[in-house]
């Protein structure tokens, strides 16, 4: 399988293919839409789905489900904030402040996803 052989590049050991299958057995289609109405989460749900070889007609609709409803609430939040961009600098502090957490986020969310599966790799 392919996972058994480059999976220990990305990290990704069968025991996590398996998992996902299983998780995708039982909710697939309510985790396609609903991961695609979460950030981070909606990049990568294609690839458990694969795994699981979810058909791919109810990939595509859950799929498209979830994603029209998560562009028309970014394009209602877009509106509204748009709208006081420009009169209200707490918006924009607030913003450009909040880049610093989520790179923070994101760093601490890789550093233990690679230090939890090399942890789990040494004998």
């Amino acid at each position: 399988p392919l996972a058994a052989r480059w999976g220990r590049y990305v990290l990704i050991k069968e025991h996590d293919i398996v998992v996902a299958e299983r998780f995708f057995e039982r909710f697939g289609s309510l985790a396609v839409f609903v991961g695609r109405l979460l950030p981070v989460v909606r990049t990568f749900i294609a690839l458990p789905a694969g795994f699981a070889r979810m058909n791919m007609w109810k990939f595509q609709i859950y799929s498209f489900i979830g994603s029209l409803i998560w562009c028309f609430i970014l394009a209602y939040v877009g509106e509204q904030l748009g709208a006081q961009w420009n009169d209200n600098p707490a918006i924009k502090t607030i913003f450009h402040n909040s880049d610093i957490a989520i790179v923070a986020i994101i760093v601490l969310a890789v550093a233990f996803f690679v230090y939890t599966h090399l942890k789990r790799r040494k004998p």
